[in-house]
This record gives structure tokens, sequence and C-alpha cells, in this order.
């Protein structure tokens, strides 16, 4: 795709992550849209949920992105746009990941930190350097109850020491933060969904473990931990160093804040129920993590709605896309709410991975089963 430079006019409103800001202007944003591919060199990359498992060093400047293939990790040279290097891992013994892994979080100076059945630290050659017991805690108190699983972990560059989790509570239908701390074997929780957004968004039966979780997304960025939730825009900043968590609301332009929920949670039915309810939301909005933009200064965030046909492909869930619309929202650094634009460049990429590498923010794009990134620089 060649560059195309934008230029739009919006209505933007500025509001405080702890109040709203009465103050209200007309800005001109220009932005410039280009694809770029990776070569391979005959390497099959892992593209199958949209490089989700994958993260970009600032320190380094490579791209690191588990690949299930040959479960090992595949180091991609982001100004060459070629594959740097693959790394294979262990899936048992002591150097073992176990046999999946979910989360992957560049931890800088050729460490990695990869969680799946559980958490640590490993060099690229594969070698464990630090592991992250949660269950070994079970029990004790601000430990993780009988009723809780750890469903996704995360790490932080500047706080090695740390390991991070968001822990879901099946009984209670509740999603929680904890934080553990390997210098005093200590956990500790926080609470991320004080409006209850994982039960309300959650379809199916609640009293059992048949049903439809909403989406949690636990990010690292900068020296934060971020929680944000799919199906609402408010979102959850943890600062390790002040022991803070603030929360952060604001007004969508082009979208819903939240969706407009068609169930209390207690859609015990059909399967066909739970998709119509499901599109339902999708066709309202879905939110994105953020993103943090280091030269500028600024976080990024991508959100959605999506329309839906009536044929369906075969082992899709649900029906097939006809669009989808797609908004990019703009922070500052102290997360107060700066814009929001339509980039019709990046339709059907809103779920995909995107990520900040020399102030673009860069979204993943599978052309034909090929790695590549469609390219968005802002200028204000």
């Amino acid at each position: 795709m060649p560059n195309k430079t934008f230029l739009v006019l919006f209505f933007m409103a500025c509001f405080s992550c702890r109040k709203p800001q009465d103050t209200a202007s007309i800005e001109t944003i220009r932005y410039q849209v280009d694809t770029v591919m990776v070569d391979g060199k005959g390497h099959l990359f892992d593209l199958t949920y949209l490089l989700l498992n994958s993260d970009y060093c600032e320190q380094d400047g490579f791209l690191y992105t588990y690949n299930k293939f040959d479960h090992g990790i595949d180091k991609i040279d982001l100004d060459l746009m070629e594959l740097e290097d693959n790394y294979p891992l262990q899936k048992e013994g002591p150097d073992g990941t176990g046999s999946w892994i979910s989360s992957l979080k560049s931890m800088g100076d050729g460490k990695l930190f990869l969680a799946g059945q559980f958490g640590g630290h490993f060099n690229l050659e594969g070698r464990l350097v630090k592991k992250f017991e949660w269950e070994r805690l079970s029990g004790i108190k601000g430990g993780i109850a009988d009723e809780e699983y750890v469903y996704q972990q995360m790490a932080n560059p500047s706080f090695d020491h740390l390991a991070f989790a968001l822990v879901i509570d099946d009984l209670a239908d509740r999603i929680s933060l904890k934080k553990l701390n390997t210098s005093d074997t200590l956990i500790s929780t926080y609470e991320i969904d004080p409006y209850g957004n994982y039960k309300k968004y959650t379809l199916g039966d609640l009293t059992s473990y048949n049903k439809w979780d909403p989406r949690v997304f636990i990010a690292s960025q900068d020296d934060k931990i971020i929680v944000s939730h799919e199906f609402s825009n408010d979102f959850y900043v943890y600062d390790p160093m002040e022991d803070n968590l603030e929360s952060v609301t604001y007004s969508s332009i082009h979208t819903p804040s939240k969706v407009t929920i068609t169930t209390e949670g207690d859609l015990v039915n059909s399967t066909d129920d739970r998709i119509s309810a499901l599109q339902f939301y999708l066709e309202q909005v879905s939110f994105g993590p953020l993103a943090h933009d280091k030269q500028r200064k600024r976080y990024y965030r991508l959100s959605a709605s999506s329309k839906f046909g009536q044929e369906k492909k075969e082992n899709r869930i649900l029906h097939e896309t006809i669009s989808v619309k797609v908004f990019l929202t703009v922070f500052d650094q102290e997360f107060n709410f700066l814009s929001e634009i339509p980039i019709p460049e990046l339709s059907n990429k809103s779920s995909a991975k995107y990520f900040v590498k020399d102030g673009k923010l860069w979204v993943f794009q599978n052309r034909d089963d090929e790695l590549g990134f469609v390219r968005v620089a802002i200028s204000e």
C-alpha cells in the first residue's frame, strides 16, 4: 500500500482521569498509512492468533513472537523487515515452559517473560532464569483461592521481581488484578472491575463453567500495568512504584462508552442465543488494549463496531463479518482523553496485535498467510 496522507477535522473534548474538562476545540489531525511485509526467509510464522502473543522491545528494536508450530520464539528485525532468528523452547525439564504459552513480554537484555502453565523469565537460549509460582502460595491470605484460577499473566521490565495476573473467581463471576512479589512472597489484590463488567457481559449459565467470558486485557506499557475491558471503555492503571491504582473514565465520541446488554448474564438457552447476543455486543463496540508511544508521550487505543451478515463459514461461531469501522483514541501521558478519529484503513484489524514503534502505530496484517503490518503515522 503506498503512503497516503489524510487530513481529518474532528471535535475534541478533553477529560481528566479524575474529572471532566469543560473546554472543547476543533483540531486538525494528519495521518499517513502504509503497509510493510516481513521476509520470513522460508520460515513459517504463526499467525493463528493475530500475533497477539508477541511483544515489541523498545530496548533492542526487535519484535518477539511465540510460534506454536515449533514451540519457539521468532525474533524479527522491524528495521530490515526480516526474520532475525528463531529460538527453540523446551516443554519439560528444569527449563520447561509447559506445553503452551499465552503471554509474552520482552524484559530487555535478551530476557523474556513467558507465561502459560506457569510464568517465568527465560533467556533467549531457553534457560529458565526466574519462576513465578502462584499456585505454591494457594491457601494463604491474599493468595489464589480454590475457586480462583490465573487467567492471564504479565510482567514489567522496570520491576523484574514482580509478576501480575488477572485472576477469575468462578463462584462470584469476578475478575481481579493480583501482584506477586518474589522478594517477600506476598500476593496483593486490586479491584479492576468495580462495575461488574466481567459478570455483566458473560453469556451463559453463571452457576457453571458453561459460559462465554468477555475479554479482559492486561498490558505492560512504560512503567505501568493497564487493565481494560472489551465492552466498556473504563480502564485501570497500576503504578508499581507508588503502589497506586487509578481508574480512568471518558466519553467515547464515535461509539458507545459501553455496550448495552441484552441479558443480565443469565443466558442459559441455546448456542444461537449466545451468538445473537455476542454479535449484538460487537455491533455496538469492542475496545482494545492501550499502547504507549514513548516518543510522542501518548497512549493509543483502537475500538471497533462490526456488522454481520447471514452466512457463517465452516467452524466459525459468529456469522460472516460484512464491515468493520475502526477508531483510534488518543490519550496523553497522564491518561487524559485527547481525541478520537476514524481510521478506515484499519478495517478488520481492531482485534489484532498493535504496538508503537518510532512514533507509528503498527497493526498486524495477515496478507495471504504472510506477516505484514499497516503503519499509521499521526501528526497534530
